[in-house]
């Protein structure tokens, strides 16, 4: 499952795209300023961010630039209503793969979110699953029956 962090301090938006993303079966999570986001990426690996600009304590221009000096090849991208050329020339500078200008259609977001994950080829099946036995490869877990399996460290 491809997991997504979506930064926006627009708690309308942040739920309506969150609710639509994971309706469309990615793991989501969300936070409100990009201060936030940075945190969040230290704990937990994601596959993809989806950023606004205009946000509290970090803006999305400094996240991005945080990002690439830890991980090169996070995909980023923003969602904003800046649609002038500058703001989008510095996101692309800073290291973002796409842009979105605000209000967006919610099935282009998903086709952009889609798109950036086939260029990259992020693989999104980290489960096999055979007859009643479930293997998740990221989460090293295994299932038999919906029962978690006790494994050791090698297994």
């Amino acid at each position: 499952m491809v997991k997504i962090l979506i930064a926006e301090d627009d708690k309308d938006l942040n739920e309506i795209v969150s609710s639509y993303l994971k309706k469309e079966g990615y793991y989501v999570e969300s936070v409100y300023n990009g201060l936030d986001a940075l945190n969040k990426l230290y704990e937990k690996s994601f596959d993809l961010v989806l950023s606004d600009i205009m946000m509290p304590l970090c803006d999305g221009f400094e996240l991005a630039k945080q990002i690439r000096e830890e991980d090169k090849k996070i995909p980023i991208l923003f969602m904003s209503a800046r649609d002038d050329k500058p703001s989008k020339q510095i996101g692309y500078k800073v290291g973002i793969d796409d842009y979105i200008t605000k209000p967006f259609d919610l099935e282009e977001l998903v086709l952009k979110i889609n798109a950036i994950i086939r260029r990259l080829n992020i693989n999104n099946n980290t489960i096999l699953e055979i007859g009643n036995l479930k293997m998740d490869s990221e989460e090293h877990m295994a299932y038999v029956d919906e029962e978690e399996l006790t494994l050791t460290v090698r297994e």
